[in-house]
């Protein structure tokens, strides 16, 4: 046993006038784990720290010459340029290792290798075991580095060595191997009908009958049988799918591991002589609280016995830490220490900080999440130089967890895998719920789905054969659209490429006489025509510089339109104010000094790089000397703390608050986003916007549902918001959402005297009347072209023309007509009636007085379609069956929990040609089919089929 030995995981130094001890001032280790303990209670899931050689192959040796990367790295880079092939011994036995699902076992591994010889160095986290090391590890690693040498040493072997090293490995390894084992029978439950499973040798090797050794090898016989994971594929949703593919990885490790730690010792001389060092685990210990300010760091009810709990709590020194500590005990690492540490599970968020700003050494990953139970040894004896680098490093760790404490913006974050498996299967984008939205669309599924809809044409739609009956329920929000059918497109003309002279700002026919001298494109008539377009034509100049906050904020001035950009909100203050009021008058404030007052935009800049907003922006009031300057400057002195990146208190709080006045005890416990029925959460989000003087945006729900689409222009969309304003101060909360929920809002704005603030409100009523069953797409077309995306809703895609055209440049143009089209207060309801009457060509063009500049071919949808009550139209749920089954589907639909659905019957003979669409469909977005049966009259089982959006 003379290779592997048992250290004190601190070792004593020997005298040396040049050492001194550093101590972990107490006070700073106080605040850093009550810091922690706040972060975790909160929010334990963080941003994740990003690695140099996260996911790269890069050669750690090539990454280090980086100057910039080196600049804090005392350690030499390592002389050799197989960086990944160490890198991945180390991992791999860390990974090994940890041969139980335990805590203690974390373990986190470092090399020091020269041509002469090479040393293993290992820690664990913290235990309350008496040994950190047993019997069984010791002689493992023993036989290990026998193994390592007599290869690296070119010494004959009886036989192959693999199989041996394999055998004891995975005999080492064997309680997490049944620990996975019986993880992959839960995970399957016997879907796929593979032997290997419960009737298997999974089962075998749970039970005790099958050794771990020959499990391992069928396991690693399977995994390049391409029949096998086909098998899976075809019966396993995505994420059970990749469950099992990690389970089976975890169960690969000492197979894989055997064949990668003999590969090393055939790579590298030094493996001739082998030494492995065992640190003994540091005790954990109690550390006192430090009392945070309750200005900034306020606990709720809810959470402050949970947060008081973690402060108790011992703290422990993770593997990573102890490996650490050791290492800068022994007066820092030396050119010889590969500077890289291997870990079984990802690191946390202190650990990755603290491993960042000392700057020796780098891992493969982290996962972000907080640990209240975190610390770093007491004392240590090394160098001046690294005792400053320690003291840096840790009051640096105390200021990223303030940082990370008083962050008031922090999103919700699903937790990151701490494993280190990596499975080569797709993830799942899952829709989330939000406040303000039902369901959020991932952006690439919606590029797909639009990529589905315009192969529609190019798709082969001839199968028309009868064999039994489905049921096809659509996904939520689907467009309630017939099956397309072939129809005549428009015949229109060809667009006039000749255009006359037209000055860019004031849209004069005229001889041009001024040319933009940055970019040389824009032309006006006059050089007054250049500067009052300034403020808009920059976006498509040549600046030289890239476009900025005070751009923007300038442009938004000018159009008299709230911006609505983060980098504007945070510069210029609005993120100080939690009322819609207050943030409407300082926008009315910027827009009198720009507009009016001519405030030159370098001044702007300069306030916000200098922090000096509050001082310029009262200092120009004063010189005013306008009544309602002067009343704007006596506001913005009485708000503390207004500044450049000041933040106030947030929505969350006057959420919370209208929870507490509009909701009952027991529904003030739900999280908003899980509050029903829908209607009600709505409501309560409109009522916290609309008496904080908010509007709903085009991308939120209420923006349709409350009828903010059918403002003509921004005017109207005022008068509609004050309307509403006035409608909740006079009915109770309850009787507003009902309306909502029951299409009556037009009678509850006529019961309490409100009905000639709406009359004449185009559209508003026809729309408000039927809104709880379905809206036409046309208001889909009007949210689209009001935000920043790439695609629009599957319904506009398919009845607006987008389907037809060929790339990202005509779909642009497809919109920017439409977009023209509304911003000149066109109809809605006139445009949808032209949609579904297959004239939007000849429509268009009669209304914008021009030709059109995209091709007819673009503006060519399905319709019109006879006997088709729904065209054109959009509904929540929409299911789709043959005729033969229409009333046992309208019996299951209305017993469906009370969910309502727009049932579309089709012929019979379709039935098939559906199906096989819907299984195509499915297949090219990369989703299931969710299956389901149930018994229609007769007896007869019928099968539906819905599409599980929302995943890649």
């Amino acid at each position: 046993m003379a290779r592997v030995s048992v250290v004190h995981a601190l070792p004593v130094s020997p005298n040396d006038n040049d050492a001194v001890e550093w101590s972990f001032p107490p006070d700073l280790e106080s605040e850093i784990t009550t810091l922690a303990a706040w972060c975790q209670v909160h929010q334990q899931q963080r941003l994740p720290l990003s690695s140099s050689i996260e996911d790269s192959d890069d050669d750690l040796d090539e990454s280090t010459n980086n100057e910039e990367e080196c600049t804090n790295l005392p350690v030499p880079p390592s002389p050799d340029g197989d960086g990944a092939m160490k890198k991945g011994f180390l991992d791999r036995l860390a990974e090994l290792l940890c041969y139980r699902k335990d805590p203690a076992l974390i373990t986190s591994t470092a090399l020091i290798y020269t041509e002469m010889g090479a040393t293993i160095v290992a820690a664990r986290n913290s235990t309350s075991r008496r040994k950190t090391w047993s019997t069984e590890d010791v002689k493992m690693l023993e036989y290990l580095a026998e193994v390592l040498e007599r290869v690296s040493a070119d010494d004959l072997f009886e036989s192959n060595p693999l199989p041996a090293l394999q055998r004891i490995l995975v005999e080492y390894y064997s309680q997490r191997i049944r620990h996975h084992a019986k993880n992959v029978m839960s995970i399957e439950n016997g879907n796929t009908g593979l032997n290997f499973f419960n009737d298997g040798v999974c089962n075998a090797v749970v039970s005790g009958h099958l050794e771990a050794y020959d499990f391992a090898r069928h396991v690693e016989a399977i995994s390049y049988s391409t029949d096998f994971y086909t098998g899976l594929k075809a019966t396993l949703t995505v994420d059970k799918l990749r469950r099992v593919v990690e389970e089976l990885a975890f169960i690969r490790r000492p197979m894989q591991g055997a064949g990668a730690f003999l590969h090393v010792g055939q790579q590298y001389p030094g493996f001739r002589k082998v030494r492995i060092v065992l640190l003994d685990s540091l005790p954990a210990r109690k550390v006192k609280t430090w009392p945070l300010p309750r200005e900034a760091f306020s606990v709720t009810p809810q959470l402050e016995p949970k947060y008081h709990a973690e402060l108790k709590k011992h703290k422990n020194l993770h593997a990573e830490m102890v490996l650490m500590a050791y290492f800068l005990a022994c007066k820092g690492p030396c050119p010889e220490v590969f500077p890289y540490l291997g870990v079984s599970k990802k690191t946390c968020l202190l650990c990755g900080h603290l491993l960042r700003e000392l700057g020796f050494f780098e891992t493969r990953a982290n996962h972000g999440k907080c640990y209240s139970q975190w610390t770093f040894p007491h004392t240590i004896r090394t160098t001046p130089e690294i005792a400053e680098r320690l003291r840096g490093a840790v009051q640096r760790l105390r200021d990223i967890l303030w940082d990370e404490g008083t962050k008031r913006d922090l999103s919700h974050r699903d937790a990151e895998k701490e494993s280190m498996m990596a499975v080569p299967v797709a993830p799942r984008y899952g829709r989330k719920t939000t406040p303000f939205h039902r369901l959020v669309d991932d952006p690439r599924f919606i590029a797909r789905e639009t990529e589905w809809l315009a192969m529609s044409r190019k798709r082969d739609g001839e199968a028309n054969s009868n064999d039994k009956s489905l049921v096809k329920l659509s996904d939520a929000r689907d467009g309630a659209s017939t099956p397309e059918v072939d129809t005549e497109g428009l015949e229109g003309k060809k667009t006039d490429a000749t255009s006359p002279m037209v000055c860019a700002f004031c849209k004069a026919t005229c001889e041009l006489a001024h040319i933009c001298k940055k970019c040389g494109v824009a032309a006006y008539c006059a050089l007054d025509c250049y500067r009052s377009d300034w403020h808009r034509h920059k976006f498509s100049c040549r600046l030289g510089r890239p476009t900025d906050a005070t751009d923007y904020l300038v442009l938004a001035c000018h159009a008299n339109k709230f911006s609505l950009e983060d980098d504007v909100a945070n510069k210029y203050g609005f993120r100080y104010f939690a009322s819609g009021h207050d943030r409407w008058r300082l926008f009315k404030l910027y827009r009198r000094l720009i507009v009016d007052w001519k405030i030159d935009e370098d001044e702007l800049r300069s306030a916000v790089e200098q922090n000096k907003l509050k001082e310029m922006l009262t200092f120009r009031c004063s010189q005013t000397q306008a009544p309602c300057m002067l009343r704007d400057m006596q506001w913005l002195q009485s708000a503390e703390g207004f500044g450049t990146e000041a933040k106030g208190p947030g929505l969350a709080v006057i959420f919370e608050a209208a929870q507490r006045k509009l909701l009952s005890p027991n529904e003030q416990r739900v999280p908003i986003v899980e509050l029903q029925p829908p209607e009600k959460r709505q409501a309560l989000v409109f009522y916290v916007q609309i008496r904080n003087g908010f509007m709903p945006n085009a991308d939120e729900d209420n923006w349709v549902s409350l009828g903010f689409c059918t403002a003509a222009d921004p005017e109207s969309e005022q008068r509609l918001a004050s309307a509403y304003g006035s409608l909740v101060e006079r009915c109770s909360f309850d009787e507003f959402w009902k309306a909502m929920a029951e299409s009556r809002m037009v009678e509850l704005f006529g019961k309490y005297g409100l009905a000639d603030r709406i009359l004449h409100m185009r559209n508003f009523k026809d729309l408000m009347t039927i809104i709880k069953k379905w809206h036409q797409s046309v208001w889909e077309l009007k949210r689209f072209t009001c935000m920043n995306v790439a695609d629009p809703f599957r319904a506009v895609v398919e009845d607006y023309g987008f389907k037809n055209c060929e790339d990202a440049r005509e779909r642009m143009q497809l919109r920017g007509i439409y977009q023209e089209y509304f911003e000149r207060g066109g109809d809605e309801m006139r445009l949808h009636e032209a949609c579904i009457a297959g004239n939007l060509g000849s429509f268009l063009e009669s209304v914008l007085g021009r030709s059109l500049a995209v091709s007819p071919n673009l503006l060519r949808n399905s319709y019109p379609l006879e006997n088709c009550p729904y065209m054109g139209m959009v509904t929540d749920s929409v299911i789709v069956c043959p005729e033969s089954a229409l009333d046992q589907v309208k019996a299951f639909a209305s017993g469906d929990g009370g969910k309502e659905a727009l049932v579309i019957p089709i012929p019979d003979a379709w039935d098939e040609a559906m199906t096989k669409s819907l299984y195509d469909r499915a297949a090219f977005l990369g989703t299931g089919l969710r299956k389901r049966y149930y018994s229609g009259s007769g007896g007869k089982v019928l099968m539906s089929l819905a599409l599980q959006q929302g995943s890649l």
